[in-house]
């Protein structure tokens, strides 16, 4: 007697070996509906919304991508050919929301995700092939190293992996910093319109209390 085997649940995965991991975990982001008050689809459905970033920041992204950096997670929107829309005065979402596009990313359009690709960059002009000006053996002092170079050569592998290493630490530090920035400024922007809010009701209120006395 055979044991069937339990179906599998279907989902954003099946029948897309094509589609990348990225592009897999950003559609089902949006399809979790736990997240809708922080990141959805467009009213139209063919753009997708971060409508807060320190809350997408701290809660979604580590869940979803493994780490915390928005602005890494932007950059690799950009890879993938999504580009940023600009905001509108009747932007329903606020003017410090994050809308993104690609014209072959919506909500109703599971089918086109593999159409999405990493970027290729542009590839240089490669060299022709140098021609041999000679059929002569090369001389035993380039043909076999010696120890002393090859000592050099490991020295100087070494101290490029370093110095990769610290240019790579340098980037890792820019970014933090880049994301610290992103904070403060809509924090900042936050605090201002408050303060705006606070003073135009203040405003009000006084103008109210001053037509009171002129009655």
């Amino acid at each position: 007697m055979q044991t069937q085997q339990p179906k599998q649940e279907g989902g954003v995965e099946d029948g897309m070996p094509s589609t990348s991991d990225f592009v897999k975990k950003l559609y089902k982001m949006l399809e979790d509906q736990s997240f809708q008050h922080v990141v959805s689809w467009g009213p139209q459905g063919d753009c997708f919304v971060v409508k807060d970033m320190n809350e997408f920041t701290k809660s979604i992204l580590p869940r979803m991508f493994k780490h915390s950096n928005f602005a890494s997670f932007v950059r690799q929107l950009n890879k993938y050919d999504f580009h940023k829309v600009k905001n509108t005065d009747d932007n329903q979402f606020g003017e410090h929301s994050w809308t993104f596009r690609h014209p072959d990313f919506h909500a109703d359009r599971r089918d086109a995700l593999e159409n999405i690709k990493r970027k290729v960059p542009t590839s240089r002009k490669s060299l022709p092939a140098p021609q041999p000006t000679s059929s002569r053996p090369l001389p035993p002092s380039l043909a076999s190293p010696s120890a002393s170079q090859t000592d050099y050569l490991q020295a100087q592998i070494e101290r490029l992996t370093q110095t990769q290493e610290e240019m790579s630490a340098h980037v890792r530090n820019l970014e933090r910093n880049y994301h610290d920035v992103l904070v403060e400024m809509v924090g900042f922007q936050r605090n201002m319109a408050q303060q705006d809010g606070l003073m135009q009701n203040l405003i009000q209120y006084f103008l109210q209390v001053e037509n009171g006395e002129c009655r």
